[in-house]
């Protein structure tokens, strides 16, 4: 399947894919549950939010995020795998432009598959550390309907755009997928080897129907902390 879609710098500036892109766009998010779009944002607008990033949690090691995450609810830190927390950031400064979660070619987008009055449901980073292991391989959301032959028919309810603030290789760590299982019924684990991941560009973002299974891929850097921001868009009627 191909998965991966560039956006041109013409698109980028008016806001939507043309519709051969688009085409190619909605068909493995369709069957794949999952696609690649290559330059969706302008890397400045990202340098801005790494900035951000590093200005409120670049002095942070790992364990003085792992001592964070262990203190009480409410709390802005989870750890959700070794060496690797879910941090929940106030949007403000470069985390509240609303060219980042609203952006309009991303609502262009994402209005035929969840509706023009979609809310904005999730806005998390996830963090890595060097020495991160592979993450579990896990579904956002489980199906909504126990009967497998009813889920496989039922349209897509949110979806998960992670948006990477550094470019991140094979060594790092990406988000890895696997096509098609937001078709598989509950309890059908794939064996991690089987997995499909690739590099990330700063720019890029994937979109993963919620029920798509995933994982964040080891980090096997000397050095590099990898923080991905997670965009969750979903109908009215869902909140997770």
């Amino acid at each position: 399947m191909d998965w991966i879609v560039p956006v041109s710098d013409s698109e980028r500036a008016s806001g939507a894919l043309l519709p051969v892109s688009a085409g190619k766009a909605y068909g493995p998010m369709g069957s794949g549950g999952c696609v690649l779009l290559r330059g969706v944002f302008p890397t400045e607008m990202i340098d801005g939010i790494y900035r951000e990033f590093l200005a409120r949690y670049g002095a942070m090691d790992l364990q003085q995020m792992s001592e964070q995450a262990a203190k009480p609810l409410p709390n802005p830190f989870l750890e959700v795998g070794g060496a690797r927390f879910e941090i929940v950031p106030r949007m403000q400064a470069a985390f509240g432009d609303p060219d980042l979660f609203a952006n309009p070619l991303l609502r262009r987008f994402l209005t035929p598959l969840l509706g023009s009055d979609m809310r904005l449901s999730g806005f998390t980073i996830v963090v890595s550390h060097p020495g991160a292991t592979l993450q579990h391989i896990h579904r956002d959301h489980a199906h909504l309907y126990d009967d497998p032959s009813v889920g496989k028919s039922l349209p897509c309810y949110a979806v998960n755009v992670s948006v990477p603030l550094i470019d991140i290789d094979m060594q790092t760590g990406p988000t890895g997928v696997w096509p098609g299982s937001h078709l598989w019924p509950e309890g059908q684990t794939p064996s991690p080897e089987t997995v499909t991941a690739v590099p990330f560009q700063r720019g890029d973002c994937v979109l993963m129907d919620y029920r798509t299974l995933h994982t964040g891929m080891p980090n096997r850097s000397a050095r590099t902390i990898r923080p991905i921001l997670y965009l969750v868009y979903a109908r009215t009627w869902f909140f997770d």
